[in-house]
């Protein structure tokens, strides 16, 4: 009797062990990661001079943009003229396309899917005042073969510009097919 008294006591004892070992850890995880979190914003508020950034807006016509579509219709890229002052750009195209005809079925049929692409990495533009996209398929490309998106009634271009001094610029602009 006193052995079954004693084998309770110590997993009672293992027990309260297991929960102040586990109870401990997931304190430590949650305090260390919200110092992790402040020191980010803290690292974040001093690269941006300890203010927030804030967007601007520009119009196309602000740094000469225009949207190229190919002779065919099938390719997309852009110019830009006036980019005094402008250290980077960055840049994503959106467009609707209906639903390839290999992945349709009965609850898909005459819907569309959202399509985009863009820049990888900012483009530093070096002082150049100019600077021209490559064409880039409505679609996708492998191995020399293309298959175009079709139902694509426009393609709008949205784009990040950051100027010299740090500010930072949103253009966003349109073209119909």
């Amino acid at each position: 009797m006193k052995y079954l008294q004693n084998t309770k006591i110590l997993i009672g004892a293992i027990a309260v062990l297991v929960i102040l070992i586990v109870g401990g850890a997931a304190w430590f995880f949650f305090n260390n990661k919200g110092l992790t979190n402040q020191a980010d914003q803290g690292q974040a508020n001093s690269q941006s001079g300890g203010q927030s950034q804030t967007i601007g807006s520009l119009s196309p016509s602000d740094i000469g943009l225009q949207m190229v579509l190919r002779s065919d219709s099938k390719a997309i890229k852009f110019t830009a003229n006036k980019l005094q002052g402008v250290k980077s750009l960055e840049w994503n195209f959106t467009y609707q396309a209906d639903i390839p005809q290999s992945d349709q079925n009965q609850y898909n049929q005459g819907q569309k899917v959202t399509q985009e692409f863009g820049s990888d990495s900012p483009v530093i533009l070096n002082g150049k005042t100019s600077y021209e996209s490559q064409f880039r398929e409505l679609g996708t490309c492998s191995s020399g073969v293309c298959r175009y998106d079709t139902g694509v009634t426009s393609v709008q271009l949205q784009m990040k510009v950051t100027k010299l001094d740090g500010s930072i610029y949103k253009v966003d602009d349109s073209i119909n097919l």
